[in-house]
């Protein structure tokens, strides 16, 4: 008898990852749980989720992350040059993720092609809540980076401003995250 799987559809995403720290977000539905995702290759070390509620870092190995989920921005540490493959259903809409005054870790996944908001300046502009936007560049070693100068209005640190495009992108209302897979930190500034 054919085998028939429960998903109504499914897609795979392909993860490179680096020996090192590596910011991931999801574009299918992970894994439940992260041991999970670490069975399918044993170059990775670890996982871990920024807690801005507790104002540190979640991981597998300290037994405090013990899930993972879309909409979210995870690191996973790995001891050598690798690739895992995910397959799951295609990240739907995500909905509003409440964020914590101070720096929240979000991992973006899901497209709106009608947004003029396309950009990290452009969000800022947007959004007067937001006090900074950092973007991990794996080719400058560094974050790219777009804060507000003494008189509110952004700056490119860098001299970058990094695209929320195609694949990139952040919503505006009330910070609804729609798709990416660009790993962004939002120092939320909650007046």
């Amino acid at each position: 008898a054919p085998v028939v799987s429960a998903q109504t559809s499914s897609s795979d995403q392909a993860i490179s990852l680096k020996s090192g720290f590596n910011f991931v977000s999801f574009t299918v539905t992970p894994p439940a749980k992260p041991s999970e995702l670490i069975s399918k290759n044993s170059n990775i070390e670890d996982i871990y989720l920024y807690s801005a509620a507790a104002g540190s870092f979640l991981s597998v190995s300290e037994g405090t992350l013990t899930s993972l989920a879309l909409g979210k921005g995870y690191i996973i540490k790995s001891k050598a040059d690798t690739s895992v493959t995910i397959n799951g259903p295609p990240a739907s809409v995500i909905g509003d993720i409440t964020l914590k005054k101070g720096f929240n870790l979000l991992g973006v996944s899901k497209l709106s092609s009608a947004s003029a908001v396309n950009s990290f300046t452009k969000l800022l502009n947007a959004s007067s809540s937001i006090g900074g936007l950092y973007k991990w560049s794996p080719a400058a070693g560094a974050f790219l980076q777009v804060i507000r100068d003494t008189q509110d209005r952004p700056i490119m640190i860098d001299g970058s401003d990094p695209s929320l495009s195609l694949v990139k992108r952040i919503s505006l209302k009330r910070l609804k995250i729609l798709k990416s897979v660009m790993m962004t930190i939002l120092n939320y500034r909650n007046y």
